[in-house]
């Protein structure tokens, strides 16, 4: 278990990109963070429009997808708020019991939206990123055991983001062949592709090093 919980937390902040074609990076890249501009940019009103009557002199809030705050970041032309599920106050409740939070409720992408805020330019960065670390440990357990020992398991599915789903419902499966195999003693056991693929990788070092 302690192998598989290293190696999803490596895939969770390996690449800084997301894939193209992944449709959770895809839904991630649109949820809207409050910013402003620090520097002026003309016809701004189309860009939200959820406030049509800002006033230009008052230095007016927007709400913005993050694909768009990282343009804009690019240039150096706008600072952003910590959404609230990654501010000061949420960053305690999650550091105090991360397993009495519904992550669902409170984002649905925690932390693949997490990890694209974490590389992002803000003095926050760094303690996001610890947290969704820590979260994703603390988590992990519980998460383990109502995929393997609660047979009524939608009300906690329903507290899971969409990372952890992924993780209850390959637990899941896991569980039942192996209950599948105690009971019938059948079948052949299949070395799991994470062990495999550990294995070319050695062979692989080995003649090159040769």
């Amino acid at each position: 278990m302690a192998l598989w919980l290293h190696s999803l937390k490596t895939r969770m902040f390996r690449n800084i990109k997301p894939h193209y074609f992944s449709i959770d990076a895809i839904m991630a890249a649109q949820e809207k963070i409050q910013c402003s501009f620090i520097k002026k940019v003309e016809y701004l009103d189309f860009l939200d429009s959820t406030n049509p009557e800002k006033d230009e002199e008052s230095d007016p809030k927007f709400e913005l997808p993050l694909w768009m705050i990282k343009v804009f970041l690019a240039g150096k032309s706008i600072q952003f708020d910590m959404p609230k599920a990654y501010n000061e106050i949420y960053r305690g409740v999650l550091t105090a019991d991360a397993n009495v939070v519904d992550l669902f409720k409170l984002c649905k992408h925690f932390y693949l939206f997490g990890k694209f805020l974490s590389q992002l330019e803000h003095r926050e960065a760094y303690e996001v990123r610890r947290t969704l670390i820590q979260t994703f440990i603390d988590r992990f357990k519980q998460t383990m055991d109502w995929a393997q020992n609660i047979d009524d398991n939608l009300p906690c599915f329903n507290r899971l983001d969409c990372l952890e789903r992924l993780i209850f419902n390959d637990a899941r499966v896991a569980q039942q062949h192996l209950n599948t195999y105690l009971t019938e003693g059948s079948g052949q056991m299949e070395i799991a592709a994470m062990i495999l693929n550990y294995r070319k990788r050695k062979i692989h070092e080995n003649r090159v090093l040769e």
